[in-house]
């Protein structure tokens, strides 16, 4: 690069030379600068106010130059010094710090262009973005933490829940919990990427969501929508929301153990992250959701959805019941009868058909054993020093004055002695000892015995009503569509077995044998024939008339 030449010593070699006509000797000779300087200038015939580029320079790498472009071009995450090491042994006597610029150098030029994106704006009270965030295990007790994040698009309010999983079960635990701090009021749709618990299956626009999961969405008429895949910008707001919690909550914090995690953290969402100035939108975004938002999202459904997880259990020999690495105690006398386990993130409840037997405080721990005394204090009272099969019978016995009699049916008959003793003792354990003491003398009474038999007898007793049975139906918006068809009575066409047949188009006479109340009775079966017949065209005119839905 070339010396530069003040611009106004420029400007006045133009001025002599084009202006007085000036040569360049005289020119040079004036301003006390050689000619070639002069003669630069008036062939450039304008004032430069930056010095022209020299040629490039040389550099000890450039023998090299070849080499280090094939080796990125064969692996492009190579680094700066993996590329020195290799060029080390070729020869290059230079350093670090030329290798490096190049290697950026090209990696800059290979870089695919940025993309340009449009920006997404969002009606109030219509869309809600959903994520996950994992954030280890900061507690060392090999469990690890997910934090839930739900943000509303227009007034970017923000939820969040730190669990211990992302089993389905805490999902929509989540969006319960989320739904009720908006106000209990739900979005019109809510945007997912490919999250298991949201979609099942994916090939290109073609979507299969979770079943489960819109038997929940449908349950408070939300509409799920799945983002493309590698596409974070799609639902920017919750990724940016993602970053903010990792900088600006979970750095530099301790916690004693996790309820100390979600007691920080609904803090810090309360009384900072919702009610800090937004950078997007320059607006409180708690006071934003309530002049703005609230008033436009939808009640959620009033009927709470059940989101226990529920599987079911034998219970073994131990009578100890394995969930999620620990295990659980449970009546003895229950052995080898499935349960029913319903788990929430507080408890564990153990059900025998629809009736409870069993509660533990649910556990996060691993590999941990839970016993309640209760559940095996009889079993170490009987125990020592009888065989199996007499305490059990005692146990039966001690149940009521109608168990003896039943005990020494079951033993002249056919039936497996130690199946029915164990029925009986699980009976006594759902249902109470009274109340299997008491369905046993109806057995007897009726001359029936068998642990079936007995425990269909204390189910009868014990079923619910039917208005526990049926829930209310479902209300339509379309009052047509609430149309209740009243049931139709069809033991009134019993009564046609009865009436005469008709032969050769007239009626047969009655018998003389015939009692008078059968007389009547057959009268009044033609009434009813005719009142289904007249019931049937006012039908098939309802049916008529609903072709105008």
């Amino acid at each position: 690069m070339t010396m530069m030449i003040p611009a106004e010593v420029q400007a006045e070699i133009l001025a002599l030379h084009f202006g007085s006509k000036k040569g360049t000797r005289a020119i040079a000779k004036q301003l006390g600068i050689s000619r070639n300087a002069v003669r630069r200038v008036v062939e450039h015939r304008k004032v430069s106010l930056r010095p022209e580029p020299s040629g490039p320079r040389k550099s000890i790498l450039d023998p090299f130059k070849p080499k280090v472009e094939e080796m990125l071009q064969r692996d492009p995450s190579i680094t700066a010094a993996r590329v020195l090491q290799q060029i080390r042994r070729e020869g290059f006597l230079g350093g670090r710090c030329a290798v490096q610029y190049y290697v950026r150098q090209l990696r800059a030029v290979s870089q695919r262009p940025r993309e340009a994106f449009l920006r997404l704006d969002f009606p109030a009270g219509e869309t809600a973005q959903v994520d996950w965030g994992e954030f280890g295990t900061p507690f060392g007790d090999g469990v690890k933490i997910h934090c839930f994040l739900m943000v509303l698009c227009h007034s970017r309010l923000l939820y969040i829940e730190f669990t211990r999983s992302e089993k389905f079960e805490e999902f929509i635990r989540c969006h319960e919990n989320a739904f009720r701090f908006f106000g209990s009021r739900v979005p019109l749709e809510i945007w997912y990427d490919n999250l298991r618990s949201a979609v099942t299956e994916r090939m290109g626009g073609v979507i299969r969501f979770n079943s489960r999961f819109l038997a929940y969405l449908g349950h408070h008429g939300i509409r799920p929508h799945a983002c493309n895949p590698a596409r974070g910008n799609e639902k920017g707001r919750v990724e940016d929301s993602v970053k903010f919690v990792r900088s600006s909550f979970w750095a530099g914090r301790s916690f004693k153990n996790f309820e100390d995690l979600c007691t920080q953290s609904a803090h810090w969402r309360d009384e900072f992250a919702n009610r800090r100035e937004h950078r997007s939108t320059r607006k409180i975004s708690v006071l934003y959701f309530e002049s703005a938002e609230k008033p436009l999202l939808r009640p959620m459904n009033p009927h709470p959805y059940d989101t226990s997880e529920v599987l079911s259990r034998v219970v073994p020999p131990n009578f100890l019941i394995t969930f999620e690495t620990n295990r659980y105690s449970v009546p003895w006398t229950l052995v080898g009868l499935t349960l029913t386990i319903k788990a929430n993130d507080q408890c564990i409840d153990f059900y025998y058909q629809e009736r409870r037997v069993a509660l533990h405080i649910r556990s996060y721990d691993k590999y941990q054993v839970f016993e309640n005394r209760e559940h095996f204090k009889e079993l170490l009272e009987r125990k020592p020093g009888v065989t199996k099969e007499s305490w059990q019978i005692q146990a039966v016995k001690n149940i009521g004055p109608a168990m003896s009699k039943y005990l020494e049916l079951i033993r002249a008959g056919h039936r497996s002695m130690r199946k029915e003793v164990s029925k009986i003792l699980a009976l006594a354990t759902i249902y109470g000892e009274s109340a299997v003491n008491s369905a046993c003398q109806a057995l007897l009474a009726a001359g029936i015995i068998g642990a079936e038999n007995l425990e269909l007898s204390l189910k009868s007793s014990h079923h619910p009503s039917e208005h526990e049975l049926q829930p209310s139906p479902l209300q339509f918006q379309n009052n047509k569509l609430n149309r209740v068809v009243p049931t139709v009575d069809l033991r009134r066409y019993d009564a046609l077995l009865f009436a005469p047949t008709p032969s050769d188009g007239h009626e047969l006479p009655a018998d003389e044998n015939t009692p008078a109340s059968t007389k009547g009775n057959t009268n009044h079966d033609h009434k009813h024939d005719n009142e289904c017949t007249g019931g049937s065209q006012s039908g098939a005119g309802n049916d008529t008339g609903s072709d105008e839905f």
